[in-house]
C-alpha cells in the first residue's frame, strides 16, 4: 500500500472525511485532498499532525517505503533513469526565442533540496533564490536573498502562504528589485499553479500573479521578453479527461508571455 493509500484508509477506518481530519490535525482541507490524490508529498510536520489523529506512526511508515522504492538497480530506478535521459535530450523552441531542455513534470518530484538559484550580478549586487521551511507549519516558502558584490546579505526574506510555494528562478530587475518565477498550492485556481513574484529594491512584495486552471500547472524557466516588455514563462501544464487527477492525466510543455504587470499576453501547449 503506498502512502497516500495508507492516510486515506486510516481516515476512512476512523469515520473521517477531509474535512474533519483537517479540523483535528490543523492541516489545511487542501493539502490533505493533494496527499490522498498523491499529487503531493506530505512534509514532516503533516505527518507528525496525522499521525496525531490516525494514531498510527506515519513517520515511519513513509520511512520504510522510501527504502522499499530507492532500492539500487531496481527495476523503477532503471526507469526513472531512462524517462529522465529521454527528456534531456529533448529540446523544444519557445516563441523563437526561448530554447529548453528536458522540460518535464518529473522534474518538479525531486524538486531543488535548498541550493539557491542565483541571478547575474546587477550593478552592485546580485540575487539568490530557495525553495525553504518544507516540513514547518507552512509547508514550503520562497526565500529571497540579496547581497552586495562582496557577497554580504543586504536583506532577506520569505514568501508565500500557507502550502506549498516553490521556487524555480529569480531575474534581477533594473531598479534594483527582482522577479521570481516558481510554483504555488497555496494561491491560484487549482491544485499547482505557475506563480511570478515581482519584488521592490527593498524586498518589498509589488505584486503576485498565478496562471493556470484546476489541474497541476509548474513554472520552470523564463526570460525578459524581446520588447524588454515583460517576460517569457515556460514550464507543463496538466490536462485531465474527467474532474480529478487521474492516471489518464498528461502534461504538456506550456508557454505564455507576460507583460510588466504580470498580466498574460499569449500561451499554447507545445506537446504532451
Amino acid at each position: 500500500m503506498n502512502p497516500e493509500e495508507k492516510i486515506k484508509s486510516l481516515r476512512l477506518a476512523k469515520g473521517l472525511t477531509q474535512q474533519e481530519l483537517s479540523d483535528q490535525s490543523g492541516i489545511s482541507l487542501r493539502t490533505i485532498q493533494r496527499i490522498e490524490n498523491g499529487d503531493v508529498k506530505p512534509s514532516l510536520y503533516s505527518l507528525k499532525k496525522l499521525s496525531e489523529v490516525l494514531e498510527v506512526d506515519l513517520v515511519g511508515f513513509f520511512k520504510d517505503s522510501e527504502k522499499k522504492i530507492n532500492v539500487p538497480n531496481s527495476k523503477l530506478s532503471k526507469t526513472m533513469n531512462g524517462l529522465f535521459s529521454s527528456f534531456t535530450l529533448y529540446r523544444i523552441p519557445l516563441l523563437g526565442s526561448l530554447s529548453l531542455v528536458g522540460l518535464s513534470i518529473l522534474s518538479f518530484l525531486f524538486w531543488p533540496d535548498g541550493r539557491p538559484n542565483e541571478s547575474q550580478p546587477s550593478q552592485n549586487y546580485a540575487f539568490e533564490v530557495a525553495t525553504v521551511n518544507c516540513g514547518s507549519e507552512t509547508e514550503c516558502d520562497i526565500e529571497v536573498t540579496k547581497k552586495d558584490a562582496l557577497g554580504n546579505i543586504l536583506w532577506q526574506k520569505t514568501y508565500g502562504g500557507t502550502s506549498y510555494d516553490k521556487a524555480s528562478q529569480i531575474l534581477p530587475t533594473e531598479n534594483g528589485g527582482c522577479t521570481v518565477l516558481g510554483s504555488t498550492s497555496s494561491f491560484g485556481a487549482g491544485n499547482y499553479d505557475v506563480l511570478l513574484l515581482s519584488v521592490d529594491a527593498s524586498g518589498e512584495l509589488l505584486w503576485q500573479k498565478t496562471y493556470g486552471g484546476f489541474f497541476n500547472e509548474y513554472g520552470e524557466k523564463f526570460e525578459v521578453a524581446a520588447d524588454a516588455n515583460g517576460y517569457l514563462i515556460a514550464g507543463t501544464q496538466q490536462t485531465c479527461p474527467g474532474s480529478n487527477v487521474s492516471a489518464d492525466c498528461r502534461d504538456f510543455i506550456w508557454s505564455f508571455e507576460v507583460d510588466g504587470e504580470g498580466e498574460e499576453k499569449g500561451m499554447k501547449l507545445i506537446g504532451g
